[in-house]
């Protein structure tokens, strides 16, 4: 069993934050909802790619859900899959990584800490404006997405997210690496 944490914030007031892109992906992958875990703190969907898990802490304390995942499952850290922000890629790249640092994310920090081991898969979501020269441009990870981004992350990331996590669990990282930072 695959263990997909989205990270984000709780709350309506984050619901459409750049932050929070995994759990609008998630949203839009289970449309019929998701179930309440109390003792782990967080909402979940079993499927038959893995448990799907959003946690109901703020960011920076998403590594909760691990300790608990610890004490209650025996699991590998190389059956996590991580997806959240990232503000070094554009709007429209999706990227997968394996046994890397933090890179200044407060969610990742929290959850590699809990885990005690960098050994997780991460598919981080590209959430900065490119410019025509090739910079980017930095969004605040609070502020909204626009309506047309969100339905771009709807109709565009999602299938493509949920493409990933199929071929992680059917093909292993190294070909799922190997097909999708290609592209």
């Amino acid at each position: 069993m695959i263990y997909i944490i989205g990270l984000g914030n709780p709350g309506e007031k984050y619901k459409n934050t750049k932050h929070n892109v995994s759990w609008i992906i998630f949203d839009e992958l289970f449309q019929d909802g998701w179930n309440t875990h109390k003792y782990m703190n967080a909402q979940i969907r079993t499927d038959r790619l893995g448990l799907f898990i959003k946690p109901q802490t703020f960011m920076n304390k998403s590594g909760e859900v691990v300790s608990f995942l610890k004490k209650e499952v025996d699991f590998d850290p190389e059956h996590i899959v991580i997806i959240y922000d990232d503000i070094d890629l554009p709007f429209g790249v999706i990227k997968i990584g394996y046994d890397r640092g933090d890179g200044g994310h407060n969610g990742v920090k929290s959850i590699t800490n809990h885990l005690g081991s960098k050994k997780s898969i991460r598919i981080r979501i590209g959430i900065s404006r490119k410019l025509d020269d090739g910079r980017l441009i930095k969004p605040n990870v609070l502020g909204n997405f626009s309506p047309d981004e969100i339905t771009e992350i709807q109709n565009s990331y999602a299938p493509k997210v949920e493409r990933i996590i199929k071929s992680l669990v059917e093909e292993g990282r190294e070909k799922t690496m190997n097909r999708y930072n290609t592209k």
